[in-house]
């Protein structure tokens, strides 16, 4: 009789565990969401160095200079180039000086005179990185500025890029490194182009008097005149260039 009322008990028990246990499992369903970001899209930056002729232009990247008549003791402004950072991410300047040759253009009688001979480029030190045979290369020295007051003018306390003083191709020490980076500029100039920015950068030339330093108190010059360039012309590539930083 007792195992009789003690199966309906347990069997109560069971029945109200199990409810209890699907009732507890109810209660930890929890709701959910998902959201999905379509069309995500990674675009590399741009560097786009752009030069002011008339107009900004891509191309050419590569200024063709040409030099002539220029006399004893002339310093000439060949130009200011206007470069901008057309890209979206900053960049570093580079510039450099490419490919010179020095035209002897046929022989003056003075030139004859001096001593200059056909085909020939008359350099006492026997260094000679420019092409050409003629003599007025080595006789020039350059100035490469930052023109920051953008007047066209070279200032005492505008950055420097580049001063060659003493020439262009006398020696391997004066002489103005070919296809070589030539920054950075003196008064701590930051040659960093951010995007949408402007540097004006100008580029001079002198032709020395033979009668005045250096020709007359450096040893390289010995036996090279003016005349001996008369009629001569140079020309040069200048690259400029820009670099992510």
């Amino acid at each position: 009789m007792r195992k009789k009322v003690l199966m309906p008990m347990l069997l109560g028990m069971v029945l109200m565990l199990v409810a209890g246990v699907l009732a507890g499992a109810g209660t930890l369903a929890i709701f959910t969401d998902t959201e999905t970001s379509h069309g995500n899209v990674a675009t590399a930056g741009v560097l786009s160095l752009k030069v002011k002729g008339s107009s900004w232009d891509d191309d050419p990247n590569i200024v063709h200079m040409t030099i002539d008549n220029m006399k004893p003791g002339e310093t000439r402004l060949l130009g200011i180039f206007k470069l901008k950072n057309a890209g979206t991410i900053p960049g570093k300047l580079t510039l450099k000086i490419k490919n010179p040759v020095s035209h002897e253009n046929g022989l003056e009688e003075p030139e004859i005179a001096a001593g200059d001979q056909p085909g020939m480029e008359i350099d006492p030190t026997g260094y000679d990185a420019n092409d050409g045979d003629g003599e007025l290369w080595d006789q020039c020295a350059m100035t490469i500025f930052v023109d920051e007051n953008k007047d066209g003018v070279f200032q005492w306390d505008e950055p420097v890029i580049y001063s060659g003083s003493m020439g262009l191709d006398m020696t391997e020490y004066y002489s103005i490194p070919l296809d070589t980076n030539l920054f950075p500029a003196t008064q701590g100039f930051d040659e960093t182009l951010n995007p949408g920015e402007v540097v004006w950068i100008g580029v001079f030339i002198k032709f020395f008097d033979d009668q005045e330093s250096p020709m007359t108190t450096q040893p390289q010059y010995n036996g090279l005149t003016n005349n001996m360039a008369m009629g001569d012309s140079i020309e040069f590539d200048i690259e400029f260039g820009l670099i992510q930083t």
